[in-house]
């Protein structure tokens, strides 16, 4: 059985994985708060968004390693 301690990733990199997801997720959720607010609006408006514009939309997901 090989040993798995070699492969742990250290405290420094645990930190900024979970950085990085907790950014990560922060960001779906406001894009998905500005796609459904959009939607509500265009609805409103009486010109339905597309699905593609609605999926392209913002996709800046940053790989920022601060």
């Amino acid at each position: 059985l090989g040993e798995k301690h070699a492969a742990e990733p250290d405290d420094a990199e645990l930190v900024s994985l979970s950085k990085r997801l907790v950014e990560n997720a922060v960001l779906k959720a406001v894009q998905q708060y500005l796609e459904e607010t959009q939607n509500k609006t265009r609805q409103t408006d009486g010109s339905p968004m597309k699905s593609e514009e609605a999926a392209s939309g913002s996709k800046n997901e940053s790989d920022n390693d601060n």
